[in-house]
């Protein structure tokens, strides 16, 4: 019965894990050239003494800063939409494939729920908190902000 927490944290350990690995070799680079480019932009931007020269680099130059700044938004967004769909898989194996699905857990009557007389505590609040516990994991971000 202990084996099933186990398991439990050992599948959102992997998925967290997976995640890291996806987002330290893929998304990372990525996300930093990005941010390099638009820090670039800025550079040029507060180099420039003259009001008048100022705006209109500025206008010159918003909509490519826009558009770095969109794609940005969108690794962001992509790496917490992978997290949410990995989560969900997770989901389905820890309440489809690991059994049983309550477990005996004896040190808490306050917490879990007495089933048949014996306090038990359900997967699915163990995987919300195992996967709770190995988010920050997954969801980085880059030191360069």
């Amino acid at each position: 019965m202990f084996y099933t927490i186990l398991e439990i944290f050992f599948i959102s350990f992997l998925f967290n894990f997976i995640l890291y690995l996806w987002y330290r070799f893929y998304l990372n680079p990525k996300m930093t050239e990005t941010i390099l480019l638009i820090r670039k932009y800025e550079d040029r931007i507060s180099s420039i003494t003259s009001n008048k020269r100022r705006n209109k680099v500025m206008r010159a130059i918003s909509s490519e800063v826009q558009t770095y700044t969109n794609k940005l938004r969108n690794y962001m967004f992509f790496q917490s939409l992978t997290v949410i769909m990995v989560y969900m898989v997770g989901l389905v194996i820890v309440l489809n494939y690991i059994y049983p699905s309550y477990v005996y857990f004896p040190y808490s009557t306050i917490v879990t729920p007495p089933i048949n007389g014996k306090p038990e505590i359900n997967n699915l609040f163990v995987y919300i908190l195992s996967f709770l516990l190995f988010t920050p994991l997954s969801l980085r971000r880059p030191k360069l902000l």
